[in-house]
């Protein structure tokens, strides 16, 4: 069986989205988004100085810099950084020791991410198209 190539999408440190950032697969922020991440796959993580100020949602979830929203997880969620919002989780959660959270922590029973894989379709299409 051959194996899959592994898809990330990295934003570096410097860098600004004012929007949001819709992905079917994993990411990697050290940079600023002024707006929501969605991803319906693999890891999502806010890496050291990265900050995202709207919602993070995604399979697995990894804080170590600052979120200004709330955060949700159908996998593993593990926070060592700075959550400002609510948390909801489906599967496991971990805080590190420098984990700063101001908000509810809740555990879901069934937690989807809608409509991301389809915008991501939607928009590949239409890049494609042009």
């Amino acid at each position: 069986m051959k194996q899959q190539p592994l898809n990330v999408t990295l934003l570096s440190a410097g860098l600004s989205i004012h929007g949001d950032v819709i992905l079917d697969h994993g990411m990697s922020n050290f940079g600023i988004v002024d707006g929501n991440v969605v991803s319906s796959s693999g890891l999502v993580h806010i890496g050291p100085g990265g900050m995202v100020k709207g919602q993070v949602e995604g399979e697995y979830v990894r804080v170590d810099g600052t979120v200004e929203g709330d955060v949700q997880a159908r996998g593993a969620l593990e926070i060592n950084g700075r959550v400002i919002g609510n948390v909801y989780y489906y599967g496991t959660i971990r805080l590190g020791p420098r984990a700063s959270l101001e908000g509810q922590v809740k555990r879901r029973s069934d937690l989807t991410i809608e409509n991301a894989a389809s915008n991501v379709q939607q928009l590949s299409r239409a890049a494609s198209n042009s």
